[in-house]
């Protein structure tokens, strides 16, 4: 694979990525505020999530790099992070926020 069809296929991996981050997060505003108030802090993990995912998306939009490995390492941390806050999310509402809400993090 070429640098440009690699940096093509990441940029829709991550917009895929943000994509289901945010149906999370129109999931979690339709809660009742009581549940809203005790899941916050994974929200506010969710939108630092995004911001990285941004911050990635911008880069290759205006650089594909050639050796991708550094950026890899962040992506992976975020992909970890993405995982934790959306299972621990899903404990603090009593069950899966959404169905087979973790599995599409590792793909």
């Amino acid at each position: 694979m070429d640098v440009k069809s690699y940096c093509d296929t990441l940029e829709q991996q991550l917009v895929a990525w943000k994509a289901k981050i945010y149906d999370v997060i129109h999931l979690v505003d339709k809660l009742p505020d009581g549940q809203k108030e005790k899941i916050f802090p994974s929200i506010r993990s969710l939108h630092a999530i995004v911001e990285q995912i941004d911050a990635q998306l911008e880069l290759l939009m205006s650089a594909c790099p050639a050796d991708w490995s550094p950026n890899r390492q962040t992506i992976d941390q975020k992909m970890a992070e993405l995982q934790q806050t959306l299972k621990a999310l899903s404990e603090k509402v009593g069950g899966p926020l959404i169905p087979d809400s973790l599995s599409w993090v590792s793909e």
